[in-house]
């Protein structure tokens, strides 16, 4: 199951949602896949649609945008509202800045850098955010220079942002981006065999790590470790995001791939009701942890049936009429 697009992409986000509730820290891992596979497929959507219409830089910064910004309104809204029903002491700060929220909530650049940000996992759509304004310049480098010089911008604009811009930014990332871009461009396609032999020892090695003395050095974000430990899991998981990415999935899996996106949002309300309650023990949380999921999964399905869906088939239909020679 797990070699079809869709739904590689939503065991990602399952696995971040897994992270929040139980706090070992392996959820980086997913984003820093996501971000390659956002690289791999920007990179080809600009090359095969985007730059065939008008205003192209125009096009593709609206179209990402909306196809970000409708779920991460609705879920800021749900969010703020579990925030004033449990009493969160971070709504008041989150509220002392309304401008500040709400324009980092609606276009995301500045959203990682919040006091307070209300949807915790958006802080990677402001890294997408980012990205995205210098996509088109990027797809022309990597079309222009070898894979090899490709990977080294990639691997000094990491470095250079480590000494020079340390936090939340697009640099400290960017790396993962070029990957993808670069597979795109130059065609990777890891073996299945390989795929499926690192995604094994991906899960072999997390099991290892979660039964060993070095648990919390390695699954901990106080640990020492918990960052490499991360990086060394996304590049074991990059052989099958790649394999998979050439694959064409059914109706079905497309609709997987989608709520991905969306379960990645929208599960942080129920993690805020997790976190804010004493569940009385073992027993207790884990009966609360699966209400919370099935509430999380019924919502989520709404939300993609009656908002992204009907939203995104707009947007492709705005960007194809854009199509230079379209009327």
């Amino acid at each position: 199951m797990l070699s079809e697009p869709g739904a590689f992409r939503l065991w990602l986000a399952l696995m971040v949602v897994l992270h929040h509730f139980t706090r070992f820290e392996f959820g980086k891992a997913p984003v820093l896949v996501f971000f390659t596979l956002s690289g791999f497929w920007i990179h080809r959507v600009w090359k095969a649609r985007y730059s065939q219409t008008r205003d192209p830089y125009l096009t593709f910064v609206v179209s990402r945008w909306w196809r970000l910004a409708p779920i991460m309104l609705f879920a800021s809204a749900l969010t703020f509202a579990v925030m004033f029903a449990i009493g969160s002491d971070s709504l008041p700060v989150a509220l002392s800045q309304p401008l500040r929220q709400a324009a980092s909530g609606l276009f995301f650049v500045g959203y990682a850098g919040m006091p307070v940000r209300p949807v915790g996992p958006a802080w990677s759509l402001d890294i997408e955010m980012q990205f995205y304004l210098v996509a088109p310049l990027l797809a022309i480098i990597v079309q222009r220079i070898s894979w090899i010089l490709t990977l080294l911008f990639g691997y000094m604009a990491f470095a250079f942002g480590l000494a020079f811009m340390p936090g939340v930014v697009l640099t400290s990332f960017l790396l993962f981006f070029v990957i993808g871009m670069t597979a795109a461009e130059h065609q990777w396609r890891p073996s299945p065999r390989t795929a499926i032999f690192c995604m094994r020892l991906a899960i072999i090695l997390t099991i290892a790590i979660l039964l060993s003395p070095w648990r919390f050095d390695m699954l901990n974000e106080h640990g020492e470790n918990w960052q490499v430990f991360n990086i060394l899991l996304a590049a074991l998981l990059l052989p099958i995001a790649l394999a998979t990415s050439e694959r064409v999935g059914d109706r079905i899996d497309g609709a997987l791939g989608d709520h991905s996106y969306v379960v990645y949002l929208i599960h942080w309300p129920a993690i805020l009701v997790f976190r804010h309650y004493d569940w009385g023990g073992a027993g207790g949380y884990i009966a609360a942890g699966l209400g919370l999921l099935l509430v999380v999964g019924t919502v989520s399905y709404a939300a993609w049936r009656w908002i992204d869906a009907p939203i995104n088939r707009m947007r492709a239909t705005w960007v194809a009429s854009r199509r230079v020679g379209e009327i």
